[in-house]
């Protein structure tokens, strides 16, 4: 697991063959890998089981504060569930630091299905996210509503999977912000996004596109 966390991390998650995890974990047996993993899928989920525990527990206590007391969330409260479990994580070392970058890897296959995405999501994720859309479906169709919030968690990701790398880049010449910078940034960037008005091109689009206005 530690060999395909690193070798996943550093090349994505189609980008190395099972040979070549076998080799680098110094396995002689070349079916070692399918006995105790069933193969690709299932190494890949195993990584992200290994990770799982922590950031499901940093989701649930950011719901339950952006809910306390029956209140019903805001949106930077949710946003706040979404960004900085992933946020905090990359600054706890390099295992954590390749899981981000592995999972950014994995929601970017076109062939994963839906089904697929909501194994890989934390129950408490999935609330805030569709509340989110509640939220925003009060001033724009649902459906833009769902592609502002798909986009912007996709590109959080990207943004956190990026200074992972650059935090084990030997050789960075770069000075980025301090990390806990970086996540309060993001929270109110994506806040920023997805509560942007919708502009009149973008409504005068919609109005031209069967079933979304």
């Amino acid at each position: 697991m530690d060999a395909a966390e690193r070798l996943m991390a550093e090349r994505g998650i189609t980008g190395v063959s099972l040979n070549e995890i076998n080799t680098a974990a110094g396995q002689r047996n070349t079916a070692a890998l399918h006995y105790h993993f069933g193969g690709r899928d299932g190494l890949l989920r195993a990584i992200l089981r290994r990770h799982g525990p922590w950031l499901r527990a940093r989701h649930e206590e950011l719901y339950a504060r952006a809910t306390a007391g029956g209140r019903t969330p805001d949106v930077r409260g949710l946003v706040e569930v979404i960004v900085l479990p992933p946020a905090e994580y990359v600054g706890l070392g390099p295992s954590q630091r390749a899981a981000i970058r592995i999972w950014t890897s994995a929601l970017a296959q076109p062939a994963l299905a839906i089904e697929d995405v909501h194994t890989l999501v934390d129950p408490s994720l999935t609330r805030a996210g569709r509340e989110l859309v509640e939220i925003l479906s009060r001033g724009m169709p649902r459906r833009l509503a769902v592609e502002r919030l798909v986009v912007a968690s996709q590109s959080v990701l990207h943004v956190l999977a990026d200074r992972a790398l650059a935090e084990d880049a030997p050789d960075s010449r770069r000075r980025p912000l301090p990390l806990p910078l970086v996540a309060r940034n993001l929270v109110d960037m994506t806040v920023a996004a997805l509560t942007a008005p919708v502009g009149a091109a973008t409504r005068q689009e919609m109005e031209q596109t069967a079933g979304l206005a």
